[in-house]
C-alpha cells in the first residue's frame, strides 16, 4: 500500500470531529467485546465547557486517510502539571485508533511526535487518553473479554503497530478478577472476624459507606482524600474541584452508597475504596445512543447489573502499613456480596506494585488483564524516562 495514497488531517472542524469520533464505532463494528461509549458523552469529552480537563492542558487531534477514506486517528497531549511535576519535556499520544495498515499507523504516529517536538517535548509516552485518571494503556492481554468502565480496550494487532513505529515498552499495570464463589483465603477470614459484630476494630477507627443524603459532604471527602493519597504516586497530578465534580456527577445516578467506604481514625477520614457498578454491561448493545430509547433501555438495565470494578482504593500516607487497604477493600467486597454481586474487578495495578498485589492475592484475585505503557525518546533525547521513574506506583487513579 503506497504511502502517497495516504493524507493526515487536523481535526479543526466540527464535521471532523464528527469522524474523530465515530471512527471506532467503524472499526469495532463486528468486535464482539468492545462496548460503544455514548456518543453524547464523547462529543462532551471534548468540550471545553463540559470538560475542565481539556481546558488545561494542550491537545490535537488528527485523522488518517487511505484513498479518503479515515482508516486511523490520534492526539497529542501536554500536560505541563504533570511535566513540572514528574518529567520535564514529556507528551503524550493518546485516542490511538487504527486499521491493521503500519504505514497509517506511523504516518499517525510521527505526526503527532513531529507535533510534540515543535512544542518542546523530548519524549512521548502512551498511550493515554488526555490525563492520568482517565484510560491508560494499551491492551496486551486478555481481549477475549468486554471491558469493564473506564477501561482501555482495543484489537491484539495494536501493540505491532505501535512497536514498529519505535516505541518499546515502559511499564505494565494489570487488572484481577474476583468473584463471590472463590473459596475464601485464610486472610478473608481473618478480616471477616476483624469486622464482625463480635469483633470490634482498634480504638478509635471504624469503616462506613457513603450516605445518598450526604452526597456533597462525602464528595469533598472523596477528593480530599483522592488528592492526599496518591500524592507520591509517580505521574499523579491533583484534580481541581472543578475536574472531580464533574467527573463524579457522571456517575451520581447510579453509584451505590453502600459501595464507597471510607476509614476514618478517631473521628478524620483517613482513607476510601470505591467500587462502581459496570456501566458497560448496561451499555452493551445500545449503540453508543442516548436518544431515542437507548436512556430507557440504561435505566431498566443498570438496577440489574451485579458487576463492578474496585477503580480507586487509597490510603493517606501516614495511615499505610496498618492493614487498612485490606479492611477497606474486605468492606467493599462484602457490600458487594451483600448486594448480589456476582463478580468484580480491580485495576489498575502497577505490575512492581507488591503490596497491593499482596492483597489481591488475599482476596483471591486472579490476573485477567494487562496494559502496557510505551515510550519512545524525541529529537535529541535519547534518555527517555529516567529509570524507574514509574516503579513504586499504587495504581493508576482514573
Amino acid at each position: 500500500m503506497p504511502t502517497l495514497n495516504l493524507s493526515v488531517t487536523p481535526v479543526t472542524t466540527r464535521s471532523l470531529h464528527k469522524e474523530f469520533r465515530d471512527f471506532p464505532y467503524q472499526l469495532y463494528g463486528s468486535d464482539p467485546y468492545w462496548v460503544p461509549p455514548l456518543r453524547r458523552l464523547e462529543d462532551q469529552r471534548w468540550s471545553p465547557e463540559h470538560n475542565p480537563s481539556l481546558r488545561q492542558r494542550w491537545c490535537q487531534r488528527w485523522l488518517v486517510r487511505r484513498q479518503g477514506q479515515v482508516v486511523g486517528r490520534v492526539a497529542a497531549v501536554i500536560d505541563e502539571e504533570f511535566a513540572r511535576r514528574w518529567a520535564p519535556g514529556a507528551g503524550w499520544f493518546g485516542f490511538f485508533e487504527c486499521t491493521p495498515d503500519p504505514e497509517a499507523a506511523r504516518a499517525l504516529l510521527e505526526t503527532a511526535a513531529e507535533t510534540l517536538v515543535r512544542q518542546g517535548r523530548t519524549w512521548v509516552l502512551g498511550p493515554v487518553n488526555l490525563t492520568m485518571h482517565d484510560e491508560v494503556g494499551l491492551l496486551v492481554e486478555g481481549h477475549h473479554a468486554r471491558p469493564m468502565l473506564l477501561s482501555p480496550y482495543n484489537p491484539p494487532y495494536y501493540e505491532q503497530l505501535i512497536r514498529g513505529c519505535g516505541f518499546t515498552p515502559r511499564c505494565d499495570y494489570h487488572a484481577y478478577a474476583w468473584s463471590t464463589d472463590r473459596p475464601q483465603t485464610p486472610a478473608v477470614q481473618r478480616l471477616r472476624r476483624r469486622l464482625s459484630p463480635s469483633e470490634s476494630l482498634p480504638a478509635g477507627m471504624r469503616l462506613r459507606p457513603s450516605h445518598p443524603r450526604r452526597w456533597k459532604e462525602d464528595a469533598r471527602v472523596l477528593w480530599e482524600l483522592y488528592n492526599a493519597s496518591f500524592t507520591d504516586t509517580w505521574g499523579f497530578v491533583p484534580l481541581c474541584w472543578e475536574e472531580f465534580e464533574e467527573r463524579a456527577s457522571q456517575f451520581r445516578r447510579f453509584y451505590i452508597p453502600e459501595l464507597v467506604q471510607f476509614a476514618e481514625v478517631a473521628g478524620q477520614p483517613v482513607g476510601f475504596a470505591l467500587i462502581l457498578p459496570d456501566v458497560n454491561a448496561a451499555l452493551a448493545g445500545l449503540g453508543g445512543r442516548f436518544w431515542p430509547l437507548g436512556w430507557l433501555r440504561l435505566a431498566l438495565r443498570m438496577p440489574r447489573v451485579r458487576t463492578g470494578r474496585l477503580i480507586l482504593l487509597g490510603v493517606l500516607p501516614n495511615f499505610r502499613g496498618a492493614g487498612l487497604a485490606a479492611l477497606l477493600a474486605h468492606g467493599c467486597a462484602e457490600a458487594a456480596r451483600r448486594l448480589g454481586f456476582c463478580r468484580g474487578e480491580l485495576s489498575l495495578v502497577h505490575g512492581d506494585n507488591r503490596p497491593m498485589r499482596h492483597v489481591i492475592d488475599a482476596f483471591g484475585g486472579q490476573q485477567c488483564k494487562t496494559y502496557r505503557l510505551f515510550e519512545k525518546p524525541l529529537a535529541s533525547s535519547a534518555a527517555g524516562l529516567p529509570s524507574g521513574a514509574l516503579h513504586g506506583s499504587l495504581a493508576v487513579p482514573v
